[in-house]
């Protein structure tokens, strides 16, 4: 009588398990799979009553559906096989109307002791919420894919491991290849044209230290014509920061390149035809301000002076537009030699004062700094630098120039008091045309060449342009130049 206790009590307990799953769970007992054992989760889903208990599977579920149902597990009930379902759609009568649900299944042969099948656990979990999630996403996945392409622009998955690429087939395309083709990731970097094969090659490597891939190259089709691409990605990294897969976009900028080169051509031309003309300008400003000096005709000196100024400006105006076609045809060199960055500094603010009333130029030299590089070029970047803090800085506030060593780097800082810089614009400052536009800089002039010259300047000697700023709070432009010779 023990033993038969024991084996209800044990039975009870199963059932009340099965009966109080939060999943839906049924054993169906012996060959003729007797529902033993059904909670309410599986009564909705096979749209029954807890009558259907103690009846065999085939009479509680009659009908083509239920035959097939009943034959499935009998099969798993002769053969001994797990069975699994996933995302099995199954039509159920809810809140008055009749929805579609997806469940993942498991019918499980039970054995006892002697290792003989007695039945079959049958467990039904409802995975509705992340199958809709999933085709959410794919349908997301897919419209932006369609979207991506009718831009023109091909999209790629790039194994870092492996060096194995995944990408649309516009990638192809933009290659000059066969959309229909597989592209390899070798196929396309021998593609690159070999002068600029060892910029892609540094823009890989920054990408993989700092997971941000972007460089505008030509490449070389089949038939030799040469174009030109702009790539950018982003790379994946694991928990060790190892890089695991570049993700990236590719597109066909060859017009809006010839389009640049026409308007730099343009813009070389129309400056070297300005330059004859200005410099007689200023040829007879000069004469006429020192016959007006013997006149003793202040308005007229005054006059004189302005003029003189604004030619100065339109010179070195004049000058950026030829220095940016020059480098935007990769032509312009550098004339490096060996001097004193703080005689130079010195000289910049000398040049400076007269554009500065009321500003206060800072600058405390120390021991000489002599670097190799352009002096003339540094000397423009360290103009543009002051000219903008002077710009952008209010009177009476100061304006420091420091340079001191970093490393095996010279930094030179200017730091002002002025608006400073919100983030978005600290973010495209060095850029080509970028300008400041808020209420603070209405009225101020310039095409925002400076900066960028004084980057592509500073690139060229392999160093570094940056800024650190807080809106309110001033601006900090600082570059950093590689050392080429020793200290004195």
């Amino acid at each position: 009588m023990k033993n038969n206790d024991q084996n209800t009590s044990a039975g009870q307990r199963i059932n009340d398990l099965i009966t109080q799953a939060p999943v839906a769970i049924s054993f169906l007992k012996g060959h003729e799979l007797i529902i033993e054992s059904a909670n309410i989760h599986i009564l909705e889903l096979w749209g029954k009553q807890d009558d259907i208990v103690g009846k065999s599977l085939a009479l509680a579920l009659p009908g083509p559906d239920g035959l097939a149902y009943t034959k499935l597990l009998q099969e798993v009930y002769k053969n001994g096989h797990v069975h699994y379902g996933y995302e099995t759609k199954v039509w159920l009568y809810r809140n008055g109307h009749n929805n579609l649900f997806y469940f993942d299944f498991v019918y499980n042969p039970v054995k006892d002791a002697g290792n003989n099948i007695i039945g079959i656990m049958v467990v039904a979990t409802e995975v509705t919420k992340q199958v809709i999630a999933r085709q959410l996403l794919e349908d997301t996945e897919e419209r932006l894919r369609l979207a991506i392409e009718a831009t023109g622009i091909s999209n790629w998955d790039l194994d870092m491991v492996e060096r194995t690429i995944i990408a649309s087939p516009r990638l192809a395309e933009i290659f000059g290849l066969d959309p229909e083709e597989k592209v390899t990731h070798p196929q396309l970097r021998d593609m690159i044209h070999p002068d600029d094969k060892p910029m892609v090659l540094n823009a890989f490597e920054n990408a993989v230290k700092t997971g941000v891939y972007l460089y505008e190259a030509r490449i070389v089709w089949t038939d030799g014509s040469i174009h030109w691409i702009r790539t950018g990605g982003k790379v994946v990294y694991n928990e060790q920061h190892k890089p695991l897969r570049m993700l990236g976009t590719t597109y066909d900028i060859t017009e809006r390149k010839h389009d640049e080169m026409m308007k730099n051509d343009f813009i070389a031309l129309a400056s070297h035809e300005l330059k004859t003309p200005l410099t007689s300008l200023k040829a007879y400003t000069q004469l006429l301000a020192v016959k007006a000096k013997k006149t003793d005709d202040t308005f007229f000196i005054n006059a004189l002076e302005k003029s003189e100024k604004q030619i100065n400006k339109m010179t070195r105006l004049i000058h950026g537009f030829l220095d940016m076609s020059k480098i935007e045809l990769g032509k312009l060199q550098l004339n490096q030699q060996l001097f004193d960055i703080g005689t130079l500094i010195t000289e910049v603010i000398a040049d400076s004062i007269p554009n500065a009333p009321g500003h206060n130029l800072f600058f405390k030299a120390g021991s000489p700094i002599h670097i190799m590089a352009d002096k003339e070029k540094i000397g423009q970047v360290l103009g543009n630098l002051v000219s903008n803090a002077i710009k952008y800085s209010a009177k009476g506030s100061t304006i420091t120039i420091t340079a001191k060593m970093q490393g095996e780097n010279l930094q030179v800082s200017v730091k002002d008091q002025g608006i400073g810089l919100k983030l978005k614009d600290q973010q495209k400052i060095f850029q080509r045309f970028y300008r400041v536009e808020n209420e603070s800089t209405y009225g101020l002039s310039g095409f925002g060449i400076g900066l960028y010259l004084s980057a592509e300047i500073i690139r060229l000697h392999h160093g570094k342009i940056a800024v650190e700023s807080e809106e309110g709070y001033g601006a900090e432009f600082y570059f950093l130049l590689p050392m080429q010779a020793t200290n004195s």
